[in-house]
């Protein structure tokens, strides 16, 4: 039988089912905290030093001081990875509000690591998928911020209709997805992704590095008419990679990924799946 799971809660390590948080703790009582996540393959971080560049600033932008330095919290990962042992995995840094006085003011942070398998969805990563807009942009837009209400909400109402979740799109302009950044192909082979207000994504990133050797690559306002008149469009991040889109709404893409996304994703997979972290779950478009 495979043991349970564990997690490090401020720097102690304790398997998942006698981990705990206050019930005083920002996080619950107000959802105030922020968090970040990568992935491992093969037992080896990807990207991790920019997850952590992120994190530490998102903990910036919200008034939370980190109790460890980054070479501690970097301790912390890799004790978890060893007492967890998953080759292919995603890991997640959350850090809360603390347990605060008054329920309302921010207090001493808690900091918990948890670690659990992660499987590939190629299947999506080859076939595409259908999303539609949905009127919400973010709050603090560059925080990734644990506060997903309007993410949970909108994606009941993509399921409905047969989507598999929503890009926020707000007085004409688009921003994201709940979970993702997105990107459009134009008329002109321009490679276009919302630039103002919207999480630094990770795999957006690497994605856009990728691309300027090969096409013409614009981050800005990205509107309704850019969707409308766009040739292509996919979403990325940590567990969904580049993942083409064939749909939003009424506006469809093709019957399935475009030339373009397939350069992108071919360009990004040696990034991610070979070298010191190759898994057996790497592919070729």
């Amino acid at each position: 039988m495979q043991p349970p799971l564990q997690a490090i809660i401020n720097g102690r390590l304790l398997y998942e089912n006698e981990a705990a948080l206050s019930i005083h703790d920002l996080s619950i009582v107000r959802g105030y905290g922020i968090f970040d996540y990568f992935k491992t393959v093969n037992h080896d971080p990807v990207f991790w030093e920019d997850n952590l560049d992120r994190f530490y600033h998102s903990a910036c932008l919200m008034d939370l001081p980190v109790p460890y330095t980054r070479d501690e919290l970097k301790s912390q990962i890799r004790l978890l990875m060893g007492a967890n042992n998953i080759a292919d995995s995603g890991i997640k840094l959350l850090l809360t509000g603390g347990i605060s006085p008054d329920g309302y003011s921010i207090a001493r942070p808690n900091l918990v690591i948890t670690q659990h398998p992660l499987k590939r969805h190629l299947e999506k990563e080859r076939a595409g998928i259908k999303l539609i807009t949905y009127d919400y942009h973010r709050p603090f837009g560059t925080v990734k911020s644990i506060d997903y209400v309007m993410g949970i909400h909108a994606l009941k109402k993509a399921k409905a209709v047969g989507a598999e979740d929503v890009v926020y799109a707000q007085h004409g302009v688009l921003s994201e997805c709940p979970r993702a950044n997105i990107f459009f192909i134009d008329q002109n082979g321009t490679l276009l992704t919302p630039q103002d207000e919207v999480l630094p994504g990770i795999t957006r990133k690497y994605v856009l590095e990728v691309a300027r050797g090969h096409m013409n690559v614009e981050t800005r306002a990205v509107t309704l008419g850019d969707m409308y008149d766009a040739q292509e469009a996919f979403i990325t991040s940590t567990t969904k990679n580049i993942t083409p889109v064939l749909r939003i709404d009424n506006v469809e893409y093709g019957k399935e990924p475009g030339p373009v996304t397939r350069l992108l994703q071919r360009l990004l997979e040696p990034l991610v799946y070979t070298g010191p972290h190759g898994s057996a779950n790497s592919y070729n478009p």
